[in-house]
């Protein structure tokens, strides 16, 4: 694949969007009804695509090709967006919605995580899937979760970490995220972000006064709260900090990691623990992470 692909498109065979009776439309924004535009009036196009759009993404070069996953169907749709053309369609979560996805940094590849628990690597040119990290599949028995995580799904993704922008971390509802490294093949360290000791503690003092009843409810809630929301490494800008993430979850807790891998380890180091609490009880406060970003140039 040409390093400057996105480029020359125009001059490539573009197949076909498949017949959808309920495609909605993609502009270059977004709008409460699952479409996007980039002016509440006059949107610049409209892309016909899949249904319940779950996130949007360009390419890093060039900033003309765009994804579009799906979190009904599982399929992810990449477009050029100055022609309006369908440019591939990828398909392979079948067990489930694609919660995320994105392109390398250097383009030449699409990873993307879903409801079915699965990291999967595309080659843009040809939709075909050319490397699954099962990390969760149920079905399978998993490829680095906990027995609580078999048949979870994963719920977010960030690419690009690691010194050679390899590595790939997928945030899990099982409370752990995974840090694959992309050309490797290889899952390269499982963070533990979940904690049961917290969140048991909170889960005692929200219900002591709880009766039997909501036992049942009690222990869907705990399952919830143990879902990682977000992921995200650190600017490669800062000596030293290459192999640094976060992560996020439901539990309001945020996390700095670092991997250790350039060492050859396969044992992550938590860094910093960060934690909203009640000024005073000194409780975690509820209220979950569901976006981080980095400083671009102070990220520490």
């Amino acid at each position: 694949m040409p390093a400057d692909w996105a480029t020359v498109i125009e001059n490539q065979k573009v197949p076909a969007p498949p017949d959808r009776h309920d495609a909605n439309t993609i502009n270059n924004g977004n709008n409460n009804d699952g479409t996007s535009s980039s002016s509440s009036s006059n949107p610049l196009h409209v892309l016909e695509g899949p249904s319940d759009v779950e996130f949007l993404t360009f390419h890093p070069k060039g900033g003309t090709v765009l994804l579009a996953g799906s979190i009904a169907d599982g399929t992810i749709w990449m477009y050029h967006t100055p022609s309006k053309r369908c440019l591939q369609v990828f398909v392979g979560h079948d067990k489930g919605g694609v919660t995320a996805g994105g392109f390398t940094p250097d383009g030449k590849w699409v990873v993307s995580v879903g409801q079915d628990g699965t990291c999967r690597v595309w080659a843009p040119k040809t939709g075909m899937s050319k490397h699954v990290f099962r990390l969760m599949d149920g079905s399978s028995g998993g490829g680095g979760g906990d027995e609580e995580g078999a048949g979870a799904g994963l719920t977010c993704l960030a690419v690009g970490g690691g010194a050679d922008g390899q590595l790939a971390i997928c945030g899990g509802e099982d409370g752990n995220a995974y840090v694959v490294h992309i050309s490797g093949k290889k899952l390269v360290a499982t963070l533990p972000h979940f904690e049961e000791a917290t969140a048991t503690t909170t889960n005692n003092s929200n219900s002591a006064n709880n009766n039997n009843d909501n036992d049942e409810m009690d222990q869907e809630e705990m399952g919830e709260a143990r879902s990682i929301e977000a992921v995200g490494f650190c600017p490669p800008n800062i000596p030293g900090t290459a192999h640094w993430c976060a992560t996020g979850g439901v539990d309001g807790i945020l996390k700095i990691w670092n991997m250790n891998v350039a060492t050859g380890g396969s044992v992550a180091q938590l860094r910093q623990r960060c934690v909203r609490t009640n000024d005073e009880s000194q409780q975690v406060v509820g209220a979950g992470i569901t976006r981080l970003t980095w400083h671009a140039s102070l990220p520490l």
